[in-house]
């Protein structure tokens, strides 16, 4: 994911270099060639990885401990720094958006939620957001906090999780994609600054 233009702890790289990250990792085959696809796909974005001190700051932030696969992950290859939304070509399962996913627009960063969330989000639905619709609040991506072996990216409107809580009823977003390589192999539009449309390669 991007962090908007990237943060102070992190390493950059071309999609060469970014393709010797993940080649060269302790990472499952099937995430390293889902990642791998997706940086085929946009060979002109910017890459990054993240350091443990970064993740450590982030942690104590957001007063969260992140689930040990995405620490892990994201020091191997953590996303784009390129400041553009993107889109995906598909959800991999059903949830509320799933007919409309081709129009949402997704900014991506961790934590990436208003400082009145954190209780909703947090405390009450045990999610970490790393995404969200950049135009409203009606779909956000995230983690299971609560789940450490749960490596799904969850799918979910703020209003949903708000409307679950006043009823005292349990959250239930929806798992959309299989794990987070998974879900960056699905990115097939970027837009740029000045409006243009950036296609994925092999989609």
């Amino acid at each position: 994911m991007n962090e908007n233009k990237g943060n102070a702890a992190s390493e950059q790289g071309t999609s060469t270099e970014a393709m010797e990250w993940v080649n060269g990792s302790g990472l499952d085959e099937q995430s390293k060639s889902n990642l791998l696809q997706f940086i085929m796909n946009f060979p002109s974005l910017t890459f990054f990885r993240d350091s443990d001190e970064y993740l450590d700051t982030i942690e104590s932030e957001h007063g969260i401990t992140l689930p040990p696969w995405l620490r892990e992950l994201r020091k191997e290859f953590a996303g784009f720094t390129d400041p553009m939304p993107a889109r995906f070509i598909s959800y991999e399962d059903d949830c509320a958006r799933f007919d409309i996913v081709h129009k949402i627009w997704y900014m991506f960063s961790l934590g990436d939620m208003g400082e009145d969330d954190k209780s909703l989000f947090i405390e009450y639905a045990k999610m970490y957001p790393i995404g969200s619709w950049v135009e409203n609040d009606r779909s956000y991506l995230a983690v299971s906090l609560e789940d450490p072996q749960d490596r799904s990216i969850y799918e979910f409107a703020r209003e949903d999780l708000s409307d679950s809580r006043t009823a005292r009823e349990a959250p239930y977003p929806d798992a959309v994609f299989n794990s987070y390589p998974r879900m960056l192999s699905r990115l097939y539009q970027f837009k740029a600054p000045n409006g243009d449309v950036v296609q994925a390669v092999n989609m």
